[in-house]
């Protein structure tokens, strides 16, 4: 009889193996699950900055820049694809005459925060002395 006792006990869990397997099971869950979460973020900023890539690309093709009597005239106000907006400034050096800055942008955005992806060329015109 003493022996089917002690045969009795050695079967099954105790509370404290099964709390320790529950405690040890959350903490991988936990661990999974910020991964996971992270990595969906990071998909989520990727497709952004590809639509805005996108975006950025449609303004340049349907704005070519060239150059012109007054390089001013290049300049684009917002334009906007699909809530992003695209614009283009030009703007003078100050150290040398004949060289702009032309600043090719397009800003959205996302839960309250703005977002800027920019393209940015110099182009030198020459200017030609009128006699």
């Amino acid at each position: 009889m003493k022996m089917l006792t002690q045969h009795a006990r050695t079967h099954g869990m105790t509370l404290v193996e099964v709390l320790m397997a529950a405690a040890i099971l959350s903490v991988g869950l936990t661990a999974i699950l910020t991964a996971t979460s992270r990595c969906l973020a990071v998909i989520s900023r990727s497709r952004e900055y590809q639509e805005a890539q996108w975006a950025l690309n449609r303004g340049i093709a349907e704005n070519p820049f060239f150059l012109a009597e007054d390089i001013r005239e290049q300049e684009v106000d917002a334009e906007e694809y699909d809530g992003y907006v695209f614009s283009r400034q030009v703007e003078d050096d100050e150290d040398e005459d004949g060289l702009f800055l032309v600043r090719s942008r397009v800003t959205w955005v996302r839960r309250e925060r703005e977002f800027v992806e920019e393209v940015v060329q110099y182009v030198y015109q020459v200017l030609e002395d009128v006699e």
